[in-house]
């Protein structure tokens, strides 16, 4: 009776348990590294036909030894894909936050204009350099905008 090839596949077995007993357990994802304030918007009529989201000020949490990549504002309408309103990248002129600390953004960059009579949603999404995706790090609740108000001026002409 030929041993060599019941020797060979005892071997094999052997050796694939040591492997697996080396590797140890399975390494669990990372959890995100960042982190944001509760996100609030609503929606304002500031013109007669024009409606605005405002997004309320919200700060993004950055971990030791971490800078932030990017973060993005989506506007959700109902029924539709959603739209980025606001999209920050650090470049020379406007470099990543310190590491380990927090980011604000700016008033100006808060103010959204969306069509009037829909609802909406806000989205928040970021990254640091810790995280190989991007993370959503708040949605508010569904909103309405008011309905627009159109006058149209037509002249008159009088005999």
């Amino acid at each position: 009776m030929n041993r060599k090839p019941i020797l060979l596949a005892v071997t094999v077995m052997v050796i694939a348990v040591i492997g697996l007993a080396l590797a140890g357990p399975p390494q669990a994802s990372a959890a995100p590294a960042i982190f944001a304030s509760p996100i609030q918007a609503g929606c304002y009529l500031a013109l007669l036909n024009q409606c605005k989201i405002h997004v309320d000020p919200f700060t993004i949490n950055l971990a030791s030894g971490r800078k932030l990549v990017y973060f993005s504002l989506f506007a959700i309408r109902s029924g539709r894909s959603p739209v980025a309103i606001y999209n920050w990248r650090p470049d020379l002129s406007n470099p990543a936050p310190l590491t380990g600390s927090t980011y604000t953004p700016s008033g100006v960059a808060k103010d959204f204009a969306v069509t009037c009579g829909y609802s909406y949603t806000v989205s928040l999404q970021g990254q640091d350099t810790g995280d190989s995706t991007f993370f959503q790090l708040g949605v508010t609740n569904p909103f309405t905008c008011p309905k627009a108000t159109y006058l149209v001026y037509v002249p008159r002409v009088r005999k």
